[in-house]
């Protein structure tokens, strides 16, 4: 246990079959940076989950197996009591590609070039068929994945050209990847009838049959005499011209209602080419004495205790990194393609003398994004179908969005180019005194952003069944109010699309392109006080400024928003609005308090026990990226629509429709669709821990812990709708969070062959802003009411049980069986290795699409369901046709009213638990020596061995055909083969 404290809830350093076992746990006070010095991005961007947010950082690439190979004389040298790593008073700087070797061992010649070359296979041919849901077997997509590369590092020393002896070394490494990965789908399409209007034979997710009404008339649609078919002369002509993009069934109707099978798979690639080169000044001893450093620009470990000499380094890095990958979807119509290139390049200079070292650093990243679909400068498919209203620049084209509540609907990518660009300047002092290891230093950094996006240039378009539905006169018994009501079991989504009637409608696009510009800056202090011999403790504090994001050309607008939401007036950058005064360059205040005190403690009161407590704050950095995108997509620099309507404005002759989806918004009517509190500040994470560990007898290691995280003003966002304003969202920082986790963790060390680990963690999160841990932003219920939000974090998993092990065979050399000739060198040196996790499942939450409460808002699916009184969601023998109980839960109608009488559903977030998780993970590998220094590793692991199916998601839209059904699984069985040649 090297870190004083671990601060995180996951598995701390439990390996696995893929050989992570020691990795650092987003959570431990030694993995919580603070000094950030040589990071190419703010890595301290931490959700409450641990998540790390977006940051400009870009791969620079991997040399892991060259450490791996440095490592196995470092182990060795170890178990023989060799003095092997930084003695006391060396001063450590974290960061990628570092590659440190204190005194060699004799077999060990640093003179020469040491690498690795590997080769790994993945293919269909090997892998299990992915599971039915249906229980009908199902194609299996063809594909092949190979990992392969090559990594060599040493002194430079060119042969009649240049002799770097012990000064000069160099790292160079190509990492690649060819093949794809498989894809399989399931949807529910409009059979060939529905698409011809004829609806006799459909059926809602009850299983009563489909009525569609036309509300001019009240009476019921019909064609030649026959009920609810729809007269063809009356079918959208950009409905049929859109019906060619959404696919016929291809398969019978399964018990789940779906249609249409597409399996295929997603081809990518991607080479990554590294060069590092350092020079060590003043003499340097050689293999066998002192120490050498062989590293780059990732940092470098100096040579302390003492010295009075002065010694210090350069070096130079460069790396570069392109890749592919194809976007599929449900739809072939729907794919795509990403793209990546980009360029690190970095150089350092680090010198010490005595106690004292310095490192100093400057880097540049540059990293180009692209995205496209299969649209974008060739086919205008919103000309075709005589959309108006929407964008006509070439690079803009795509399907437009349509969206249903009972059939999968269009959605394909959006085309895009990015380019973010770097510049990092940083320096780090360590000064090492008496019983005191410090540390100070800083960074600074110019981040550069060029952005060009088509949104929702197209337009997108919500069917929601509305203008096909019977409705009931308002004011009666049935429905209460002003406004008529829809009379339940009436109504089609996919109907109202062959009408051409959306309900809601939304566009968004704007200028060619954008040029963001933000500047950051960092200080810390670090002290590692040894006080007594079984007490230690590590004190620090680092202050961060992260500046918001301003546009080059101040193309960016926000809405200064009325004290109770009652206004929303425009602003630009400098100007003055009515509620906040003078709005800044970037539209939101600069948050310059984000100071983040660490504080560890390890202490020893008895000599096989250890107590270690940390608590630290980690800051969101990265909310500002997409805050600025946003901005600058707003009115007067672009175009934005938001528009909803009813069935009094479908009757009244002024409705919206396909072709004329985008009317001219009255005089004066603000259409800026996104606003921002000018006070928001980023919110923050409080993480603090204890842990007790005891070492048994037998080599075993007992723990156990408590974790705790409190997230402050986190995201959250309102859906509004105010006079004189189109909808709109409003996102601030007032949502918050709580964790609470205990675990049990123990271990048994390599000894005899055999090496285990297990911990089990239960735990409990709760928060009211959904923005947190990954699971995206959602809009709250009530914009009024946030504390109605609250409820179990969408991460939530209340137990987890993990383990590996490793065991080496009984069998080669120095081991109980030593069998001689082929049959001792085919069965010599096999280890088995495993991991398995057993979880209780995540949470949904029962929700609504296409209320009329969030269409007339802008949005669709954050209102939630209401509870049937008498109805308890749990089933005591949950399927896959239904996981819970779906008639626990309706949507707010007049015919399902909760207890308050409230439009909004008084079910809670989260409260429907999921499918659990039973995984486990094997791995055979054998390692060949050749020479001392040479060796080939071969290796067969398969995750998921046993081929356990896992359920991931589950449908829990009250109004969707599938409501209640699972809907989504893990991977199968997957096998893959690593051929490694080190030397």
């Amino acid at each position: 246990e090297s870190s004083l404290s671990s601060l995180g809830g996951g598995n701390g350093d439990l390996g696995g079959v893929n050989g992570n076992g020691g990795v650092q746990n987003n959570g431990d006070v030694s993995s919580l940076p603070l000094n950030g010095a040589g990071a190419e991005g703010p890595t301290e961007s931490v959700s409450v989950s641990g998540a790390q947010g977006r940051t400009q950082d870009f791969g620079m690439g991997n040399e892991d197996e060259l450490q791996q190979r440095i490592q196995e004389f470092r182990d060795r040298m170890q178990r023989e009591g060799g003095a092997f790593g930084p003695p006391p008073g060396g001063g450590g700087f974290g960061g990628p590609g570092m590659v440190m070797i204190a005194r060699m061992p004799r077999g060990f010649n640093i003179n020469r070039p040491h690498g690795v070359l590997y080769y790994t296979d993945d293919n269909s041919g090997l892998d299990a068929r992915p599971y039915s849901l249906t229980g009908i077997p199902t194609a299996q997509a063809y594909y092949n994945q190979a990992r392969f590369g090559a990594n060599v590092g040493g002194p430079l020393n060119i042969p009649k050209v240049f002799h770097g002896g012990n000064k000069w070394f160099f790292f160079g490494g190509w990492n690649g990847s060819r093949g794809g990965s498989p894809y399989d789908a399931f949807s529910t399409v409009p059979s060939e009838a529905e698409r011809g209007g004829d609806f006799r034979q459909a059926t809602y997710n009850d299983g009563n049959p489909v009525q569609i009404f036309n509300p001019q008339t009240g009476q019921p649609y019909q064609f030649n005499g026959a009920y609810n078919v729809l007269d063809p002369t009356l079918i959208s002509g950009s409905a049929q011209t859109l019906l060619s993009y959404i696919p016929l069934p291809n398969i019978a109707t399964n018990p789940f209602g779906q249609n249409f099978h597409y399996v295929t798979s997603a081809n990518s690639s991607s080479d990554t080419v590294s060069f590092r080169l350092v020079h060590n000044f003043g003499a340097t001893p050689g293999p066998g004495g002192g120490r050498v450093i062989l590293g780059g620009p990732g940092g470098m470990e100096t040579a302390g205790g003492g010295s009075r000499r002065a010694h210090h380094n350069i070096n130079f890095g460069l790396n570069w990194a392109r890749g592919s990958s194809d976007i599929v979807n449900p739809f072939p119509s729907l794919a795509g393609g990403n793209s990546t290139q980009g360029l690190n390049a970095s150089a350092g200079w680090v010198y010490g003398k005595g106690r004292v070292t310095n490192s100093l650093r400057v880097n540049y990243n540059h990293n180009h994004a692209s995205t496209t679909n299969l649209y974008s400068n060739v086919t205008n498919v919103a000309g075709l179908a005589g959309i108006t209203g929407v964008s006509t620049d070439p690079f803009n084209w795509g399907l437009p969005g349509i969206s249903f509540t009972s059939f999968g609907g269009l959605t394909n990518p959006t085309p895009r180019r990015e380019l973010d660009q770097t510049y990092t300047l940083s320096d780090t002092i360590s000064w090492n005194h008496a019983k005191h290891n410090w540390r100070f230093g800083g960074d600074y950094r110019r981040l550069l952003e060029s952005f060009h996006s088509a949104r929702n240039a197209e337009g997108s378009f919500v069917f929601t069944g509305f203008a096909t539905s019977q409705y009931a006169a308002a004011g009666t018994a049935a429905c209460p109010g002003t406004r008529p009501c829809a009379v339940a079991g009436t109504g089609y989504d996919f109907a109202d699309f062959l009408l051409g009637f959306p309900q809601q409608t939304s566009l968004q696009y704007g200028t060619t392109a954008y040029d963001f510009r933000a500047n950051s800056y960092d200080f810390f202090a670090q002290d590692d006080w040894r006080f007594h011999s079984n007490l230690s403790f590590n004190f620090g504090l680092r202050y961060e400024y992260y500046g918001p994001y301003t546009e080059a050309n101040n193309r960016i607008a926000n809405l200064d928003v009325a004290p109770g939401f009652t206004a929303g007036v425009p602003v630009l950058p400098g100007q003055s609005g009515p509620y906040h005064g003078v709005f800044p360059a970037s539209l939101i205040q600069r948050d310059r308090n984000d100071w983040a005190p660490r504080i560890g403690i390890a202490w020893k009161p008895q000599k096989k026990t250890v107590v270690r407590a940390g608590y630290g704050i980690n800051y969101n950095l990265a909310q500002y990226g997409v805050m600025i995108q946003n901005f600058a997509f707003q009115p007067p620099f672009a175009n934005t629509a938001t528009n909803a309507t009813d069935v009094t404005g479908l009757v009244g002759g002024n409705p919206l429709t396909l072709v004329n989806g985008f009317p001219t918004a009255p005089s004066g009517t603000v259409t800026n669709n996104f606003a921002v509190d000018p006070d928001y500040r980023l919110g923050y994470v409080q993480i603090w821990n204890l842990d007790m560990q005891r070492e048994l007898p037998g080599g075993w290691i007992l723990n156990a812990g408590y974790n705790g995280a409190k997230g402050t003003r986190l995201d959250t966002e309102r859906a509004l709708s105010v006079a004189g304003n189109q909808p709109f969202i409003y996102e601030s920082s007032e949502g918050n969070s709580i964790l609470h986790a205990g675990s049990v963790r123990i271990r048994r060390r390599m000894a005899k062959g055999i090496g285990l680990a297990a911990q089990y963690v239960y735990s409990k999160s709760i928060d009211d802003a959904a923005s947190i841990g990954g699971g995206g932003t959602v809009v709250a219920q009530d914009p009024f009411d946030l504390s109605a939000d609250r409820g179990l974090s969408s991460f939530d998993q209340r137990h987890k049980f993990t383990g590996n092990w490793t065991y080496d065979l009984p069998v080669g050399e120095n081991r109980r069986f030593s069998p001689k000739g082929a049959w001792g060198h085919l069965l010599n040196a096999w280890q088995w290795s495993g991991d398995f996790t057993v979880g209780s499942g995540l949470y949904f939450t029962p929700r609504v699409l296409g209320s009329g409460l969030d269409i007339s808002r802008g949005v669709s699916g954050s209102q939630r369901a209401n509870t049937v009184a008498g109805e308890t969601a749990a089933l005591a023998n949950p399927t896959t046709l239904e996981w819970f109980n779906t008639a626990a839960f309706c949507a707010p109608t007049p015919s399902c009213v909760n207890p308050a009488g409230s439009a909004f559903g008084d079910a809670g977030r989260n409260i429907i638990e999921g499918p659990g998780q039973v995984t486990l993970d094997m791995a055979i590998n054998k390692t060949i020596t050749i020479k001392e220094s040479r060796a080939l590793d071969l290796r067969l692991s398969a995750s998921n061995v046993f081929n356990n199916v896992h359920f991931t998601s589950i449908n829990t839209v009250v109004n969707s055909l599938s409501f209640g059904e699972v809907t989504g699984t893990g991977s199968m069985r997957r096998v893959t083969m690593t051929a490694r040649f080190r030397f």
